[in-house]
């Protein structure tokens, strides 16, 4: 699968090339398929998830005309190219600042690996099976700590008005709830 995700990568750095002008497209890496990507987790997806906004910029707007989902490229190498607004999953503060850049020698992409606790902060709110799975994955190779999970998971209640707890913000104690069971996995080994 990974080698998959870098065919995929490598001809959306080929397509953008003409129309570039020697600019770069960031990307930051996220999702199951990031896992994959880093971390070589065994496990099937069907997009490359990125943060990003549509039409936030020529580069990646042209990227998504070209390998969004549904188009002839996507259907070609199965995988599509899926932006994921920044305030969704959520992304933790200064998560750029934190992420690695995945040297592959591409002329236009730039692949931004994110800290693996930033990534888990994603899979935090949402929880769905998958996200589960790939949160025990993390736990399981040793890559998380209890207690920064906890700070960067609070870093996002304090920079989203909508996350502070004296406001109610049910997202917040969603995500903190399923914090706890991350938690608990990583200090006793038992989910649920």
């Amino acid at each position: 699968m990974r080698d998959r995700i870098r065919h995929f990568l490598t001809a959306l750095d080929t397509a953008l090339v003409p129309v570039a002008d020697g600019e770069r497209l960031d990307l930051y890496h996220l999702g199951r398929s990031a896992l994959v990507w880093k971390h070589g987790f065994v496990a099937a997806t069907f997009d490359v998830d990125v943060v990003g906004i549509e039409g936030e910029g020529r580069l990646m707007t042209e990227a998504v005309s070209l390998f969004g989902h549904a188009t002839p490229k996507a259907r070609e190498h199965g995988l599509y190219l899926q932006l994921v607004p920044p305030v969704l999953p959520p992304m933790p503060p200064k998560y750029k600042e934190r992420a690695v850049e995945a040297m592959e020698g591409w002329a236009v992409v730039r692949l931004f690996e994110l800290e693996d606790h930033d990534l888990a902060v994603t899979k935090l709110n949402r929880f769905v099976r998958r996200d589960q799975e790939d949160l025990r994955q993390l736990c399981d190779e040793g890559v998380l700590d209890a207690g920064t999970l906890e700070t960067r998971l609070e870093g996002v209640m304090w920079s989203r008005k909508d996350w502070h707890e004296e406001d109610g913000g049910p997202e917040y104690a969603k995500a903190f709830a399923n914090l706890r069971v991350v938690q608990k996995y990583l200090r006793e080994g038992v989910w649920g």
